[in-house]
């Protein structure tokens, strides 16, 4: 006899006596496209990996067909690795609201910091911290918890991306020092959440744009910390219709910090709370030139909003900064790009 097996969203109806809504069903994502490689911790799903490694491992790298791959509810302690991959990748987790962040079920977790890595391992020391490691291209990412637990113990990174073309939708980047190495290429992270105390968002090459995101402050430290070396490097930082708060000190957290001399962030049309200090930004350090620094704020609302008392090296703009300069003038007809979260 073949069991008859109610989908999630509808047992959760009958559980608490309240059916979903048309547009919470319409915005679930619990049960796995047709031809999806399926990772699930418990092995119930059939023919699904137990890993999300795993799951990784068995993409075809040759094909340039759209391979994904869904995760269902668990929490997966693992390093992963996304390889470079011929066609496009889906990545999706398992959650009962696609929109945001809040209702994600997948978290991918580990504690590795740069203190655990051998000391003669001199290259890549970061990247091999994380939890997640993006190398692949023309990559969507949606509703996954990706974290790294080690807290405050020096560099550990919860995500490093080093292709392009990446979309992130209703994701949850959680760490304490680096947690979100956005390192090359065109990226984009929409509605989802980033954490951390310590330069949480960093890395030499990209140009990201978050929209709608919330940052939020562990501890005394910068947001961002920008790598762009030279005038040529494209690297930009946009933060657009971001919420920036945090449970620390009233002033104790700065909006960024040049890693390198042509460092390049604007927060614009954002929210800031009172956690981000009157200065707003900072320099690297006392003997580091911020001359070439380019920081910009743009119609910033909340109580560390004010300028009045910002750092010299930082200016405000007279327009905001269009997504086109960021992510090109034709980014929303790219297979990339999901519209649904701009």
């Amino acid at each position: 006899m073949k069991a008859f097996v109610l989908p999630l969203v509808a047992f959760a109806g009958l559980v608490t006596g309240l059916a979903p809504s048309t547009e919470e069903a319409e915005n679930a994502r619990i049960e796995p496209p047709a031809g999806a490689i399926v990772v699930d911790a418990t092995g119930d799903y059939d023919g699904s990996y137990l890993t999300v490694s795993e799951g990784m491992e068995s993409l075809d790298v040759t094909t340039t067909e759209v391979q994904t791959i869904f995760v269902m509810p668990g929490v997966y302690k693992e390093q992963v690795l996304i390889p470079a991959l011929a066609g496009a990748l889906v990545l999706q987790g398992s959650t009962r609201d696609a929109r945001s962040y809040e209702d994600n079920e997948v978290t991918i977790t580990q504690a590795k910091a740069q203190k655990d890595l051998p000391a003669h391992v001199t290259k890549g020391r970061n990247d091999l911290t994380s939890t997640m490691r993006f190398k692949a291209s023309n990559v969507t990412v949606y509703n996954l918890n990706i974290a790294n637990t080690a807290g405050n113990v020096g560099q550990a990174v919860a995500a490093t991306v080093d292709g392009t073309d990446y979309g992130f939708y209703g994701c949850n980047f959680t760490g304490y020092q680096d947690t979100l190495y956005a390192n090359k290429g065109r990226q984009l992270y929409a509605q989802s959440y980033i954490s951390g105390a310590i330069d949480f968002i960093f890395g030499s090459k990209a140009t990201a744009w978050f929209e709608s995101c919330d940052i939020e402050s562990f501890g005394r430290g910068c947001i961002t910390a920008n790598g762009r070396s030279t005038e040529e490097n494209p690297s930009f930082y946009v933060f657009n219709d971001a919420k920036v708060f945090g449970a620390g000190a009233k002033g104790s957290a700065y909006l960024g910090r040049p890693w390198r001399p042509f460092a390049r962030v604007v927060f614009q049309n954002s929210e800031l709370d009172d956690i981000i200090n009157p200065a707003g930004w900072s320099a690297w350090d006392a003997a580091s030139s911020t001359e070439d620094v380019y920081f910009r704020e743009f119609n910033n609302t909340g109580d560390g909003a004010a300028t009045d008392d910002r750092v010299e090296f930082s200016l405000e703009l007279k327009k905001p900064v269009p997504m086109t300069e960021i992510l090109g003038e034709d980014f929303e007809s790219e297979w990339w790009v999901d519209t649904d979260y701009l």
